[in-house]
């Protein structure tokens, strides 16, 4: 969902002609988030967004992101001595089979890799997706769609055994869930809950840590072009923990 919504957003930002986009954060009191930077920038003629993010808890990242003929072709994010690229592969249809991965600590000088592969129907539904690492134990991951396409299970595999089970909830073609089994817990917990306005825009997101314990509530508003206004962050008991506010600067 994560590529998705970040290309989606790079499309509306282009569509409405926005070259920068800053934000603004603060705290439950009103004042502003110390150290706080969120700064979005459409470069190279709009083949290149870089973003520019820093707060107070963390060290400042950038993040850059290249684009061929609309869609993400490679990511490259730095973050104190590390750099991690990733790129991005379609096929013929256009449909993401390939992501590939590496990070390169400037300390240790040991570069790691970690290479996603998708396959998918002729309908163009994912059946299975192989997960490789350097290092790391191959997953393969299984995905089952309903009669509409959307996907409703997704199981992870390692070493043939099953050690990851998701579930995936919809309405009106919305995703609304997503919800895997808390062996701590003994039933299922929601990882994620969604919800939409009249317009499919994403109002209301609930993120929940995996033994349930914690919970952060996020709701958004839009301006009329579409574009992302404001994000509220609220806790358990739906105190304010932050407010993201932007601006947008056109060519």
């Amino acid at each position: 969902m994560g590529l998705k919504v970040s290309q989606e957003k790079y499309l509306l930002m282009r569509k409405n002609k926005i070259k920068k986009i800053t934000a603004n954060s603060t705290e439950a009191d009103g004042s502003s988030s110390k150290g706080f930077i969120l700064n979005q920038e459409l470069q190279t003629d709009g083949k290149k967004m870089v973003t520019e993010i820093a707060n107070f808890s963390s060290p400042p990242e950038k993040i850059s992101n290249i684009y061929e003929l609309s869609k993400l072709k490679r990511t490259i994010v730095n973050k104190s001595s590390i750099e991690t690229k990733t790129d991005y592969g379609y096929d013929e249809k256009g449909f993401l089979n390939k992501i590939i991965s590496t990070t390169i600590d400037s300390l240790q000088k040991t570069p790691i890799s970690e290479t996603h592969l998708w396959y998918y129907q002729p309908n163009g539904i994912p059946i299975r997706m192989i997960k490789l690492g350097d290092g790391l134990d191959t997953v393969n991951v299984e995905f089952v769609a309903d009669s509409s396409g959307h996907i409703i299970e997704e199981y992870w595999f390692k070493k043939g055994k099953k050690i990851e089970t998701y579930y995936y909830y919809y309405t009106n073609n919305q995703l609304t869930d997503v919800v895997r089994f808390n062996i701590k817990a003994n039933r299922l917990i929601p990882d994620f809950v969604y919800d939409y306005n009249q317009q499919n825009q994403l109002i209301s997101m609930l993120q929940v840590s995996f033994n349930g314990s914690a919970v952060i509530h996020w709701t958004y508003t839009y301006n009329l072009n579409g574009l992302r206004e404001t994000e509220t962050a609220r806790d358990k008991e739906k105190n304010i923990i932050a407010k993201i506010i932007y601006s947008f600067e056109k060519q």
